[in-house]
């Protein structure tokens, strides 16, 4: 008798099992999946970021020559055409799919790329792509700045 109660406990603690594990599985997948989403999504920015900061200082080193020259290296004024030219040209270098907007002030150059990437594992629970913005701004500098430790 007590080893029927025993084998009848067990069976009842397997059937709790059972349904606590098919309760818990999709909260235990949709964890998964945002962490495996939030990889790519935090990689993919690393990259856009990168490419962001390349572009801001490719056009940041485009300086007026004639400036520099006249003032004897004092003045330093950034070329702001050249510099747009230089961002332009080092994105396309880079071979990736994103918008950019690239905006030129006379002391700074400033560069911002979107991209949007589709989501694996979100996409069950409505979120289909993912924006990814990346900012960069440089301004023209030369010689040493800053103290000396």
């Amino acid at each position: 008798m007590r080893s029927c109660l025993h084998l009848l406990g067990r069976q009842r603690r397997q059937g709790q099992i059972l349904i606590w594990v098919a309760l818990m599985l999709p909260l235990f997948l949709s964890i998964i999946g945002l962490a495996i989403d939030g990889g790519i999504a935090f990689a993919e920015r690393r990259e856009l970021q990168n490419d962001a900061d390349g572009a801001a200082r490719a056009g940041a080193m485009q300086i007026d020559q004639q400036i520099y020259r006249s003032s004897g290296g004092a003045s330093v004024v950034l070329d702001q055409n050249a510099a747009r030219a230089a961002a332009a040209t080092y994105l396309v270098s880079q071979r990736s799919k994103f918008i950019a907007t690239i905006d030129v002030q006379p002391g700074r150059i400033d560069v911002r790329l979107t991209r949007t990437m589709p989501t694996a594992f979100v996409r069950l629970v409505g979120i289909s792509t993912m924006q990814i913005t990346s900012i960069a701004e440089a301004r023209p500098r030369h010689g040493i700045v800053g103290q000396a430790p």
